[in-house]
């Protein structure tokens, strides 16, 4: 069963396998967009790794927001560093209906990824169509234009799923179910083996 690690200003899962789900600090006031508990929820349903932003229960100055999101992506690379993380799905809310998946990668295993977690949802929700990728970004950790040497954040894959408010409302136990499955998936597409057999992945992951 995952452990959850509680922080001032987010909560680990410390769970198994290649994958992190992410759920970002909101940057609006706007509390329906907070998706925090699906995040938290599909984590505890996968034994996955998970990063949850807490809750802003009120407005904070710009040098409090920004503190917290850099102590945030710290965290995130620290995940990654630690415990091999190879895939990390961001899940934010959004006014607009539907899902909407952002991909944040290039190259082959990124589309291979995203059309793993498409195919997860188009069957069960409306999917909103490919948008353009340029510009998007809610971690920084492939960009390594900085020249600082981050070959660990270069082969991460980063993908960014936004929910519409219907989706993060009544059919939120669907969208964690879906979401854990998916993580699964992609675990297997990464070569991490669930029952420890003793293959890369899974040796890797809890070192």
């Amino acid at each position: 069963m995952p452990v959850k690690i509680i922080h001032p200003d987010h909560t680990e899962v410390v769970g198994e396998g290649l994958v992190l789900l992410f759920s970002p600090h909101i940057a609006t006031s706007k509390r329906d967009l907070y998706t925090g508990q699906i995040v938290e929820e599909a984590a505890l349903l996968s034994k996955s790794w998970a990063i949850v932003a807490k809750e802003r229960k009120q407005p904070q100055s710009g040098d409090e927001t920004e503190s917290a999101d850099a102590t945030l992506e710290k965290s995130v690379q620290n995940f990654i560093e630690e415990y091999g993380i190879k895939c990390v799905i961001a899940i934010s809310g959004a006014a607009e209906p539907g899902i909407t998946v952002k991909n944040q990668g290039d190259g082959s295993e990124s589309e291979e990824i995203l059309d793993i977690i498409r195919s997860g949802l188009e069957p069960h929700f409306n999917v909103n169509p490919e948008v353009d990728q340029s510009g998007n970004r809610v971690l920084g950790l492939q960009r390594n234009d900085r020249g600082t040497d981050n070959s660990s954040a270069q082969s991460v894959q980063v993908i960014q799923i936004e929910l519409g408010p219907e989706e993060r409302s009544f059919r939120k136990d669907q969208i964690v179910n879906s979401v854990a499955d998916i993580v699964g998936l992609i675990n297997a597409k990464l070569g991490f083996s669930v029952s420890g057999d003793g293959d890369e992945g899974g040796s890797g992951a809890l070192d």
